[in-house]
């Protein structure tokens, strides 16, 4: 008889069966702690001046993978 999965896989599956892997990947980084705290460090030296912003979101898609299509108009 198979093993019921546990309360993590539950949420997991459940989780994958409704988002796309866009949302997916949305929703793990939301999640994420030390994504959470870069992306205000980098707000926060962008505010300062610091560093150029599009330098700096660059910097930030590339460390943690990120691609982002832009949208018409």
């Amino acid at each position: 008889m198979p093993t019921p999965p546990n309360r993590r896989q539950r949420r997991a599956g459940n989780l994958s069966d409704v988002l796309g892997r866009a949302d997916l990947a949305a929703e793990f980084l939301r999640r994420n702690r030390t994504y959470r705290a870069e992306h205000e460090q980098m707000q926060l030296r962008i505010a300062d001046g610091a560093v150029a912003k599009n330098t700096a979101e660059a910097a930030f898609a590339r460390r943690w993978g990120l691609s982002f299509r832009h949208s018409a108009g």
